[in-house]
């Protein structure tokens, strides 16, 4: 058996009828069950030509058990699988095909046109036996072990894919499952869609490799929605952007009463949850918001799971995680640098990109393209991409910083900021806005306008009714850059 299939079988034999799965729409899955369901789909993988080292792609899959046994009878068959977004247009499709070549199509048939003479089956198909399909001449053949590719979030251009073997992945959770310190008496609530590593990482395998439960959410639910499920499931973890836990906290304000003590780890990875966000989720939901870092290449880095709610936003490396601050050009200070961590437990790299790994992947060394601020109790605190950095009047200024001024001094609900040039260091910005209930998009501009320039920053200021946000709920920084900043 591979690893992180016999990973997941060890705990089903311990437990066989402890429930692994349930979603809000009521179905539950034992751990006995969800293996057999992945038995059934390797069957069908291998009847379908899948064999160990070949890809299969995947497209609009549901949040439910099934995608997740389908994951694991990949790994049980020792092939790998790359999700198609829901964003991904026919030229994304079409490229991702021409990248990994696979043997089959599982899912709905969105752009299936880019993938003709590909096979394609829907997911509940794959349970049974299928016809051989045979193997394509162009069809890769990966490393062993080698069980996934996800997308970056191409916050810096095109989306990259990278590659995890099953080993590393596998001893990479267990050390973040020791950090966060879950056990099988744990529920995990995942908002997120399977496609992508905050869903997988953060919630799926970290919930089926301790032992605990695993809460599916619709990621296309309401607030108010998620609000009540995460109560009444009984979650203790979960893990959001500081976009979501904003939004529940509106809603609650409006009807308070909404009981979350269970919820013992309320995590905040993919952005920075600020200071403000983490006071007013403790006043208004009573909850402690850990703000914790990692990546799609490297798993999750730091985190800081201290009971004592701290508004400071530091972090500490995961055992088995070094982290070192690299000087930044442009400025002379000791306390902020290029965060660059070291482990043991990395990804593959990415794929058919030798200029990016070059980059990135330094020996032993992940370089993130990260700034992080190493404060006074010696935690690290993440501030943005090093290509985000605005020079302003006291020296380099990380975009994230310039946010939580702007929420603190401006009539602004949200704010998304970039430096309009990325390969220097410059003083012009662009802010994308949501004005405050009740105040007119005209007087947050003029606000923001004012802020900059008592900075020395210079730029533009765009107000939205909704930012602009990725499939997994980020702000799209890529489309506001492309879109807005001038060529």
């Amino acid at each position: 058996m591979t690893a992180l299939y016999q990973a997941v079988h060890e705990v089903a034999r311990r437990q066989p009828d402890a429930i692994a799965i349930e979603t809000t729409a009521g179905e539950r899955t034992t751990y006995a069950e969800l293996l057999a369901r992945a038995d059934r789909i390797a069957l069908g993988l291998r009847s379908r030509g899948v064999t160990e080292g070949r890809v299969v792609v995947c497209s609009g899959l549901a949040n439910d058990a099934s995608y997740v046994a389908f994951l694991l009878g990949l790994c049980a068959v020792g092939a790998a699988y790359v999700p198609l977004l829901a964003d991904f247009d026919a030229v994304a499709v079409a490229r991702a095909l021409r990248m990994t070549q696979p043997v089959l199509w599982v899912g709905t048939d969105n752009h299936h046109r880019a993938g003709v003479g590909l096979p394609r089956v829907e997911l509940a198909e794959v349970q049974t036996a299928g016809t051989p399909v045979g193997t394509a001449p162009q069809a890769r053949v990966f490393a062993p072990g080698t069980f996934r590719m996800l997308w970056t979030s191409g916050s810096t251009k095109a989306p990259k894919l990278v590659s995890w073997r099953q080993e590393p992945f596998v001893r990479e959770r267990h050390r973040w499952i020791a950090h966060i310190e879950a056990t099988e008496r744990d529920a995990f609530f995942c908002r997120h869609t399977l496609d992508v590593a905050h869903a997988t990482d953060l919630h799926a395998f970290a919930a089926l490799l301790s032992g605990a439960r695993l809460i599916l959410a619709d990621p296309a639910e309401e607030p108010a929605t998620l609000l009540s499920q995460l109560a009444t499931t009984g979650a203790t973890y979960t893990s959001m952007l500081p976009n979501h836990y904003a939004d529940m906290i509106a809603v609650a304000r409006q009807r308070p009463g909404t009981d979350l003590s269970r919820l013992r780890r309320p995590m905040c990875g993919g952005a920075y949850a600020s200071p403000t966000l983490i006071a007013a989720a403790a006043d208004v939901l009573g909850i402690h918001i850990r703000n914790i870092y990692g990546s799609t290449e490297f798993g999750l880095a730091l985190g800081n799971m201290a009971d004592e709610v701290q508004t400071g936003g530091g972090m500490y490396p995961v055992a088995g995680v070094r982290a070192r601050l690299e000087a930044l050009t442009g400025s002379d200070r000791d306390d902020l640098g290029h965060l660059v961590l070291t482990s043991d437990c990395l990804s593959s790299g990415y794929l058919d990109d030798d200029e990016a790994n070059a980059a990135t992947f330094r020996g032993p060394d992940f370089w993130t393209g990260d700034v992080a601020q190493r404060l006074d109790d010696g935690n690290l605190r993440l501030l943005g991409r090093v290509t985000d950095l605005v020079l302003a009047t006291d020296g380099p200024l990380a975009v994230t910083l310039l946010d939580e001024i702007i929420a603190r001094q401006c009539p602004v609900a949200e704010s998304v900021s970039l430096a309009v040039v990325t390969n220097a260091l410059t003083n012009r910005v662009l802010v994308a806005l949501r004005a405050t209930p009740g105040t007119s998009d005209d007087d947050a501009v003029t606000a923001v306008d004012k802020l900059l320039a008592a900075h020395g920053l210079t730029g533009a200021v765009l107000a939205f009714d909704r930012i602009p946000r990725t499939v997994v709920g980020k702000a799209d920084r890529a489309l506001l850059r492309n879109r807005y900043v001038p060529a």
